[in-house]
């Protein structure tokens, strides 16, 4: 998964425009905005899902009344997925964690309450 994915720019996704928006800064270089896509397109593509796939994954519905609440289990399993993505692409120190905390940062901007081991 690129930037580009089949065609669709992840950039246009609104669980990315709402990351985006909530996470500019005055000044931001488009490299640094570049370079936080297309570490979340990456995670994307390792884990095969779209960024609104992932966020949707990290909430059930209670049966008995429909409302939606984030799951402990299912934030485990990303956070795990995210380390494993950290591992592969072979990221270390600073590095690993700065890119790490990108996709974590998509996920709190987007209501899920997720942090490192």
């Amino acid at each position: 998964m690129t930037l580009m994915d089949g065609g669709n720019d992840i950039r246009l996704a609104p669980t990315v425009l709402r990351w985006l928006d909530r996470t500019a800064y005055d000044g931001e270089p488009p490299a640094t905005r570049d370079h936080r896509v297309d570490v979340l397109a990456r995670f994307a593509g390792f884990v095969g899902k779209e960024p609104d796939e992932i966020v949707e994954f990290c909430f059930l519905r209670k049966r008995a009344t429909g409302d939606r609440f984030v799951s402990t289990e299912r934030r485990r399993i990303v956070n795990e997925q995210i380390q494993a993505f950290v591992e592969e692409q072979g990221w270390t120190l600073k590095e690993a964690v700065v890119n790490g905390n990108i996709v974590r940062g998509f996920l709190i901007q987007n209501a899920v309450p997720i942090g490192t081991k």
